[in-house]
């Protein structure tokens, strides 16, 4: 799978790196970014939850809640979000995000979760939503190796994205992978822990322009065991 969504001359192996660029269906997307924002949004202040109420009474929404046109249709405009300008560390600009800890109660909910945690051994794993502004973007890093364990599952939700990964040695290789919206990826073990990763602004990908553009990812992570 991977060797297909790169472009260089080296491959990582197999193991340490799994790529689904098509594992959820548009509807199941709709579903899954829906739920998302509605747990981000519930985060936000009342005031800033009574503007997209109005935001949507004015009957400007490109595409009514529900309705199945672009995945991109369902975020606001980027008014009518509180992103923060930076990250505590630095790594993130232009986002929101919260650790999940509940789903919402949504009847298909549990059965395409169920499919996303079948790509993982079953675990004890921490959830975590990431709500990119169009001109959001991550910054070269390796997860904190103190609050997480040996793999990071990431689902995309939104505009098509670039995740770049360069390894950290000397002279590393560097890959870039084009990530649509209901893609899936695993970073494991060597991946995980030798390899920056981040998500720019800009890029281009096979000759195709990629100029940034709302997301949502869907970041679950297996917890650190402590030693025994």
């Amino acid at each position: 799978m991977l060797r297909r969504s790169i472009a260089t001359l080296h491959t990582l192996p197999p193991r340490d790196f799994t790529f689904l660029p098509d594992f959820f269906s548009l509807a199941e997307q709709r579903i899954l970014l829906a739920v998302a924002l509605q747990k981000l949004d519930a985060m936000e202040s009342i005031q800033n939850r009574r503007r997209r109420k109005a935001f949507l009474q004015t009957g400007r929404w490109a595409s009514p809640p529900g309705a199945f046109g672009s995945i991109r249709d369902i975020f606001f405009p980027d008014e009518y979000y509180e992103f923060e300008e930076g990250h505590f560390d630095g790594v993130i600009k232009h986002f929101r995000e919260m650790h999940l800890t509940t789903w919402p109660d949504v009847p298909e909910l549990p059965s395409i979760l169920s499919r996303l945690h079948s790509l993982f051994p079953p675990q004890d794993v921490q959830t975590h939503l990431l709500h990119l502004a169009t001109h959001g973007e991550i910054q070269p890093h390796v997860d904190n190796l103190a609050a997480s364990g040996t793999w990071i599952l990431g689902v995309s939700l939104g505009a098509e994205r670039l995740l770049h990964l360069q390894e950290q040695n000397q002279d590393g290789n560097s890959y870039q992978i084009l990530l649509p919206s209901g893609s899936v990826y695993i970073q494991r073990d060597s991946v995980r822990f030798d390899y920056k990763h981040s998500i720019p602004i800009n890029g281009a990908y096979q000759g195709h322009k990629i100029s940034g553009g709302q997301r949502v990812s869907i970041m679950i992570r297996d917890r650190l065991t402590a030693p025994a």
